[in-house]
């Protein structure tokens, strides 16, 4: 016997809440307090599943990066903080709950009963099953009862007759204790898609912990797992029970405050991205005035190498020379070239190679 899918309606009583599901399914309410919704599902059968799923869940390329890198973070944060995958399918918790206190629950050896025999088997299935069902327990002080109903139940179809039968069979097993919750979970055989959970908590644990909203959290939870093709049935419930209790022990942001912290983040996020920007072109601007000095003085450096080059080479085509006519020295006259003595006056030529001769005994005035 494997699980089916459907949609669902749910309904609550003053202790007993519940859920059910068909393939074409319509919505139901009982009088009093009571939910309603509405879910298509999918089927499962020998280990897998057939059907519908559900739906869930430079300096500028460099800031780019950095924005891509922080929104991804952001959204992941947000993703896991907030749940948002199961934000808006399971019921938020508004309140901050207390756990009930031990002395109004005896605690019991027995944590389930599986009338199918097969549904809950062998791959640890009873294991993860029972963790779950303790970890529920350790968190809100209540005791999680999972009865699984089989064929015998065939029955129990209507809302108000599973709600009167968590009733009778609570008080059935656990009598005066207050700190339990029998949860009932019926698939109908040979109906493909159709099956119904409730919820019935003993008074203590209503009034403390499992209060309408809280019978409302576990049993979307119910839902949202009996629709994951990836779970067996231990994994399941396990999943439902762990996370209800979580949710269920803590107070929610509601979509304001959510919205709230998002935009405080972004604008702490973007306040960042500006200023890495601003200190990036800040130092490009600095590594550009430097380069542009360190050019600049390059340049400098290389003219002034030039320069004396140059007036190196002007000297070593000069000569010293004696003037021939009146004996004088220190003529420094260029190779190649005609100079004048300045005593005598006498035109002095020099060769290539720095041989004098005397052009005129003295220059023309």
């Amino acid at each position: 016997m494997g699980r089916g899918g459907g949609s669902s309606y749910h309904g609550s009583s003053h202790s007993s809440s519940s859920h059910s599901h068909s393939g074409g399914g319509s919505s139901y309410h009982s009088s009093g307090s009571s939910y309603s919704s509405h879910h298509s599902g999918s089927s499962y059968s020998g280990g897998g599943y057939s059907g519908g799923g559900s739906s869930g869940s430079g300096g500028n390329g460099g800031c780019v990066v950095v924005a891509l890198i922080f929104f991804g973070a952001l959204f992941a944060l947000c993703y896991q903080i907030f749940s948002l995958d199961t934000y808006f399918k399971v019921q938020k918790s508004t309140i901050q709950r207390e756990a009930l206190d031990s002395s109004y629950c005896t605690v019991i050896d027995e944590w389930y009963r599986d009338d199918w025999g097969d549904w809950i088997n062998e791959y640890g299935e009873e294991k993860n099953l029972e963790e779950g069902l303790k970890y529920f327990y350790d968190k809100t002080g209540v005791q999680p009862y999972l009865w699984i109903m089989g064929e015998e139940g065939g029955e129990y179809k209507t809302e108000g007759s599973v709600e009167e039968l968590g009733k009778k069979t609570y008080t059935e097993m656990f009598g005066d204790d207050e700190g339990h919750l029998l949860v009932i979970f019926r698939e109908y055989p040979n109906s493909s898609g159709y099956y119904i959970s409730a919820v019935t908590p003993g008074y203590a644990a209503e009034t403390t912990v499992m209060d309408e909203e809280a019978r409302e959290i576990l049993l979307d939870y119910i839902d949202y797992y009996y629709e994951d093709e990836n779970l067996n049935e231990g994994a399941l419930f396990h999943n439902a029970f762990v996370h209800s209790a979580d949710r269920i022990m803590t107070k929610q942001k509601t979509t304001k405050e959510i919205l709230t912290t998002v935009a405080v983040v972004v604008i702490i996020i973007v306040a960042i991205i500006i200023t890495v920007a601003i200190i990036v072109s800040r130092v490009k601007a600095v590594e550009k005035q430097k380069a542009r000095q360190a050019k600049a003085e390059a340049n400098k450096a290389e003219t002034q190498k030039r320069q004396q080059e140059y007036v190196e080479y002007i000297d070593s085509q000069h000569v010293s020379v004696t003037c021939p006519n009146c004996g004088s020295t220190g003529n420094n006259i260029r190779r190649a070239t005609v100079g004048y003595c300045p005593f005598c006056g006498s035109a002095i030529k020099v060769d290539q190679n720095g041989n004098v001769v005397v052009k005129s005994v003295e220059r023309s005035q």
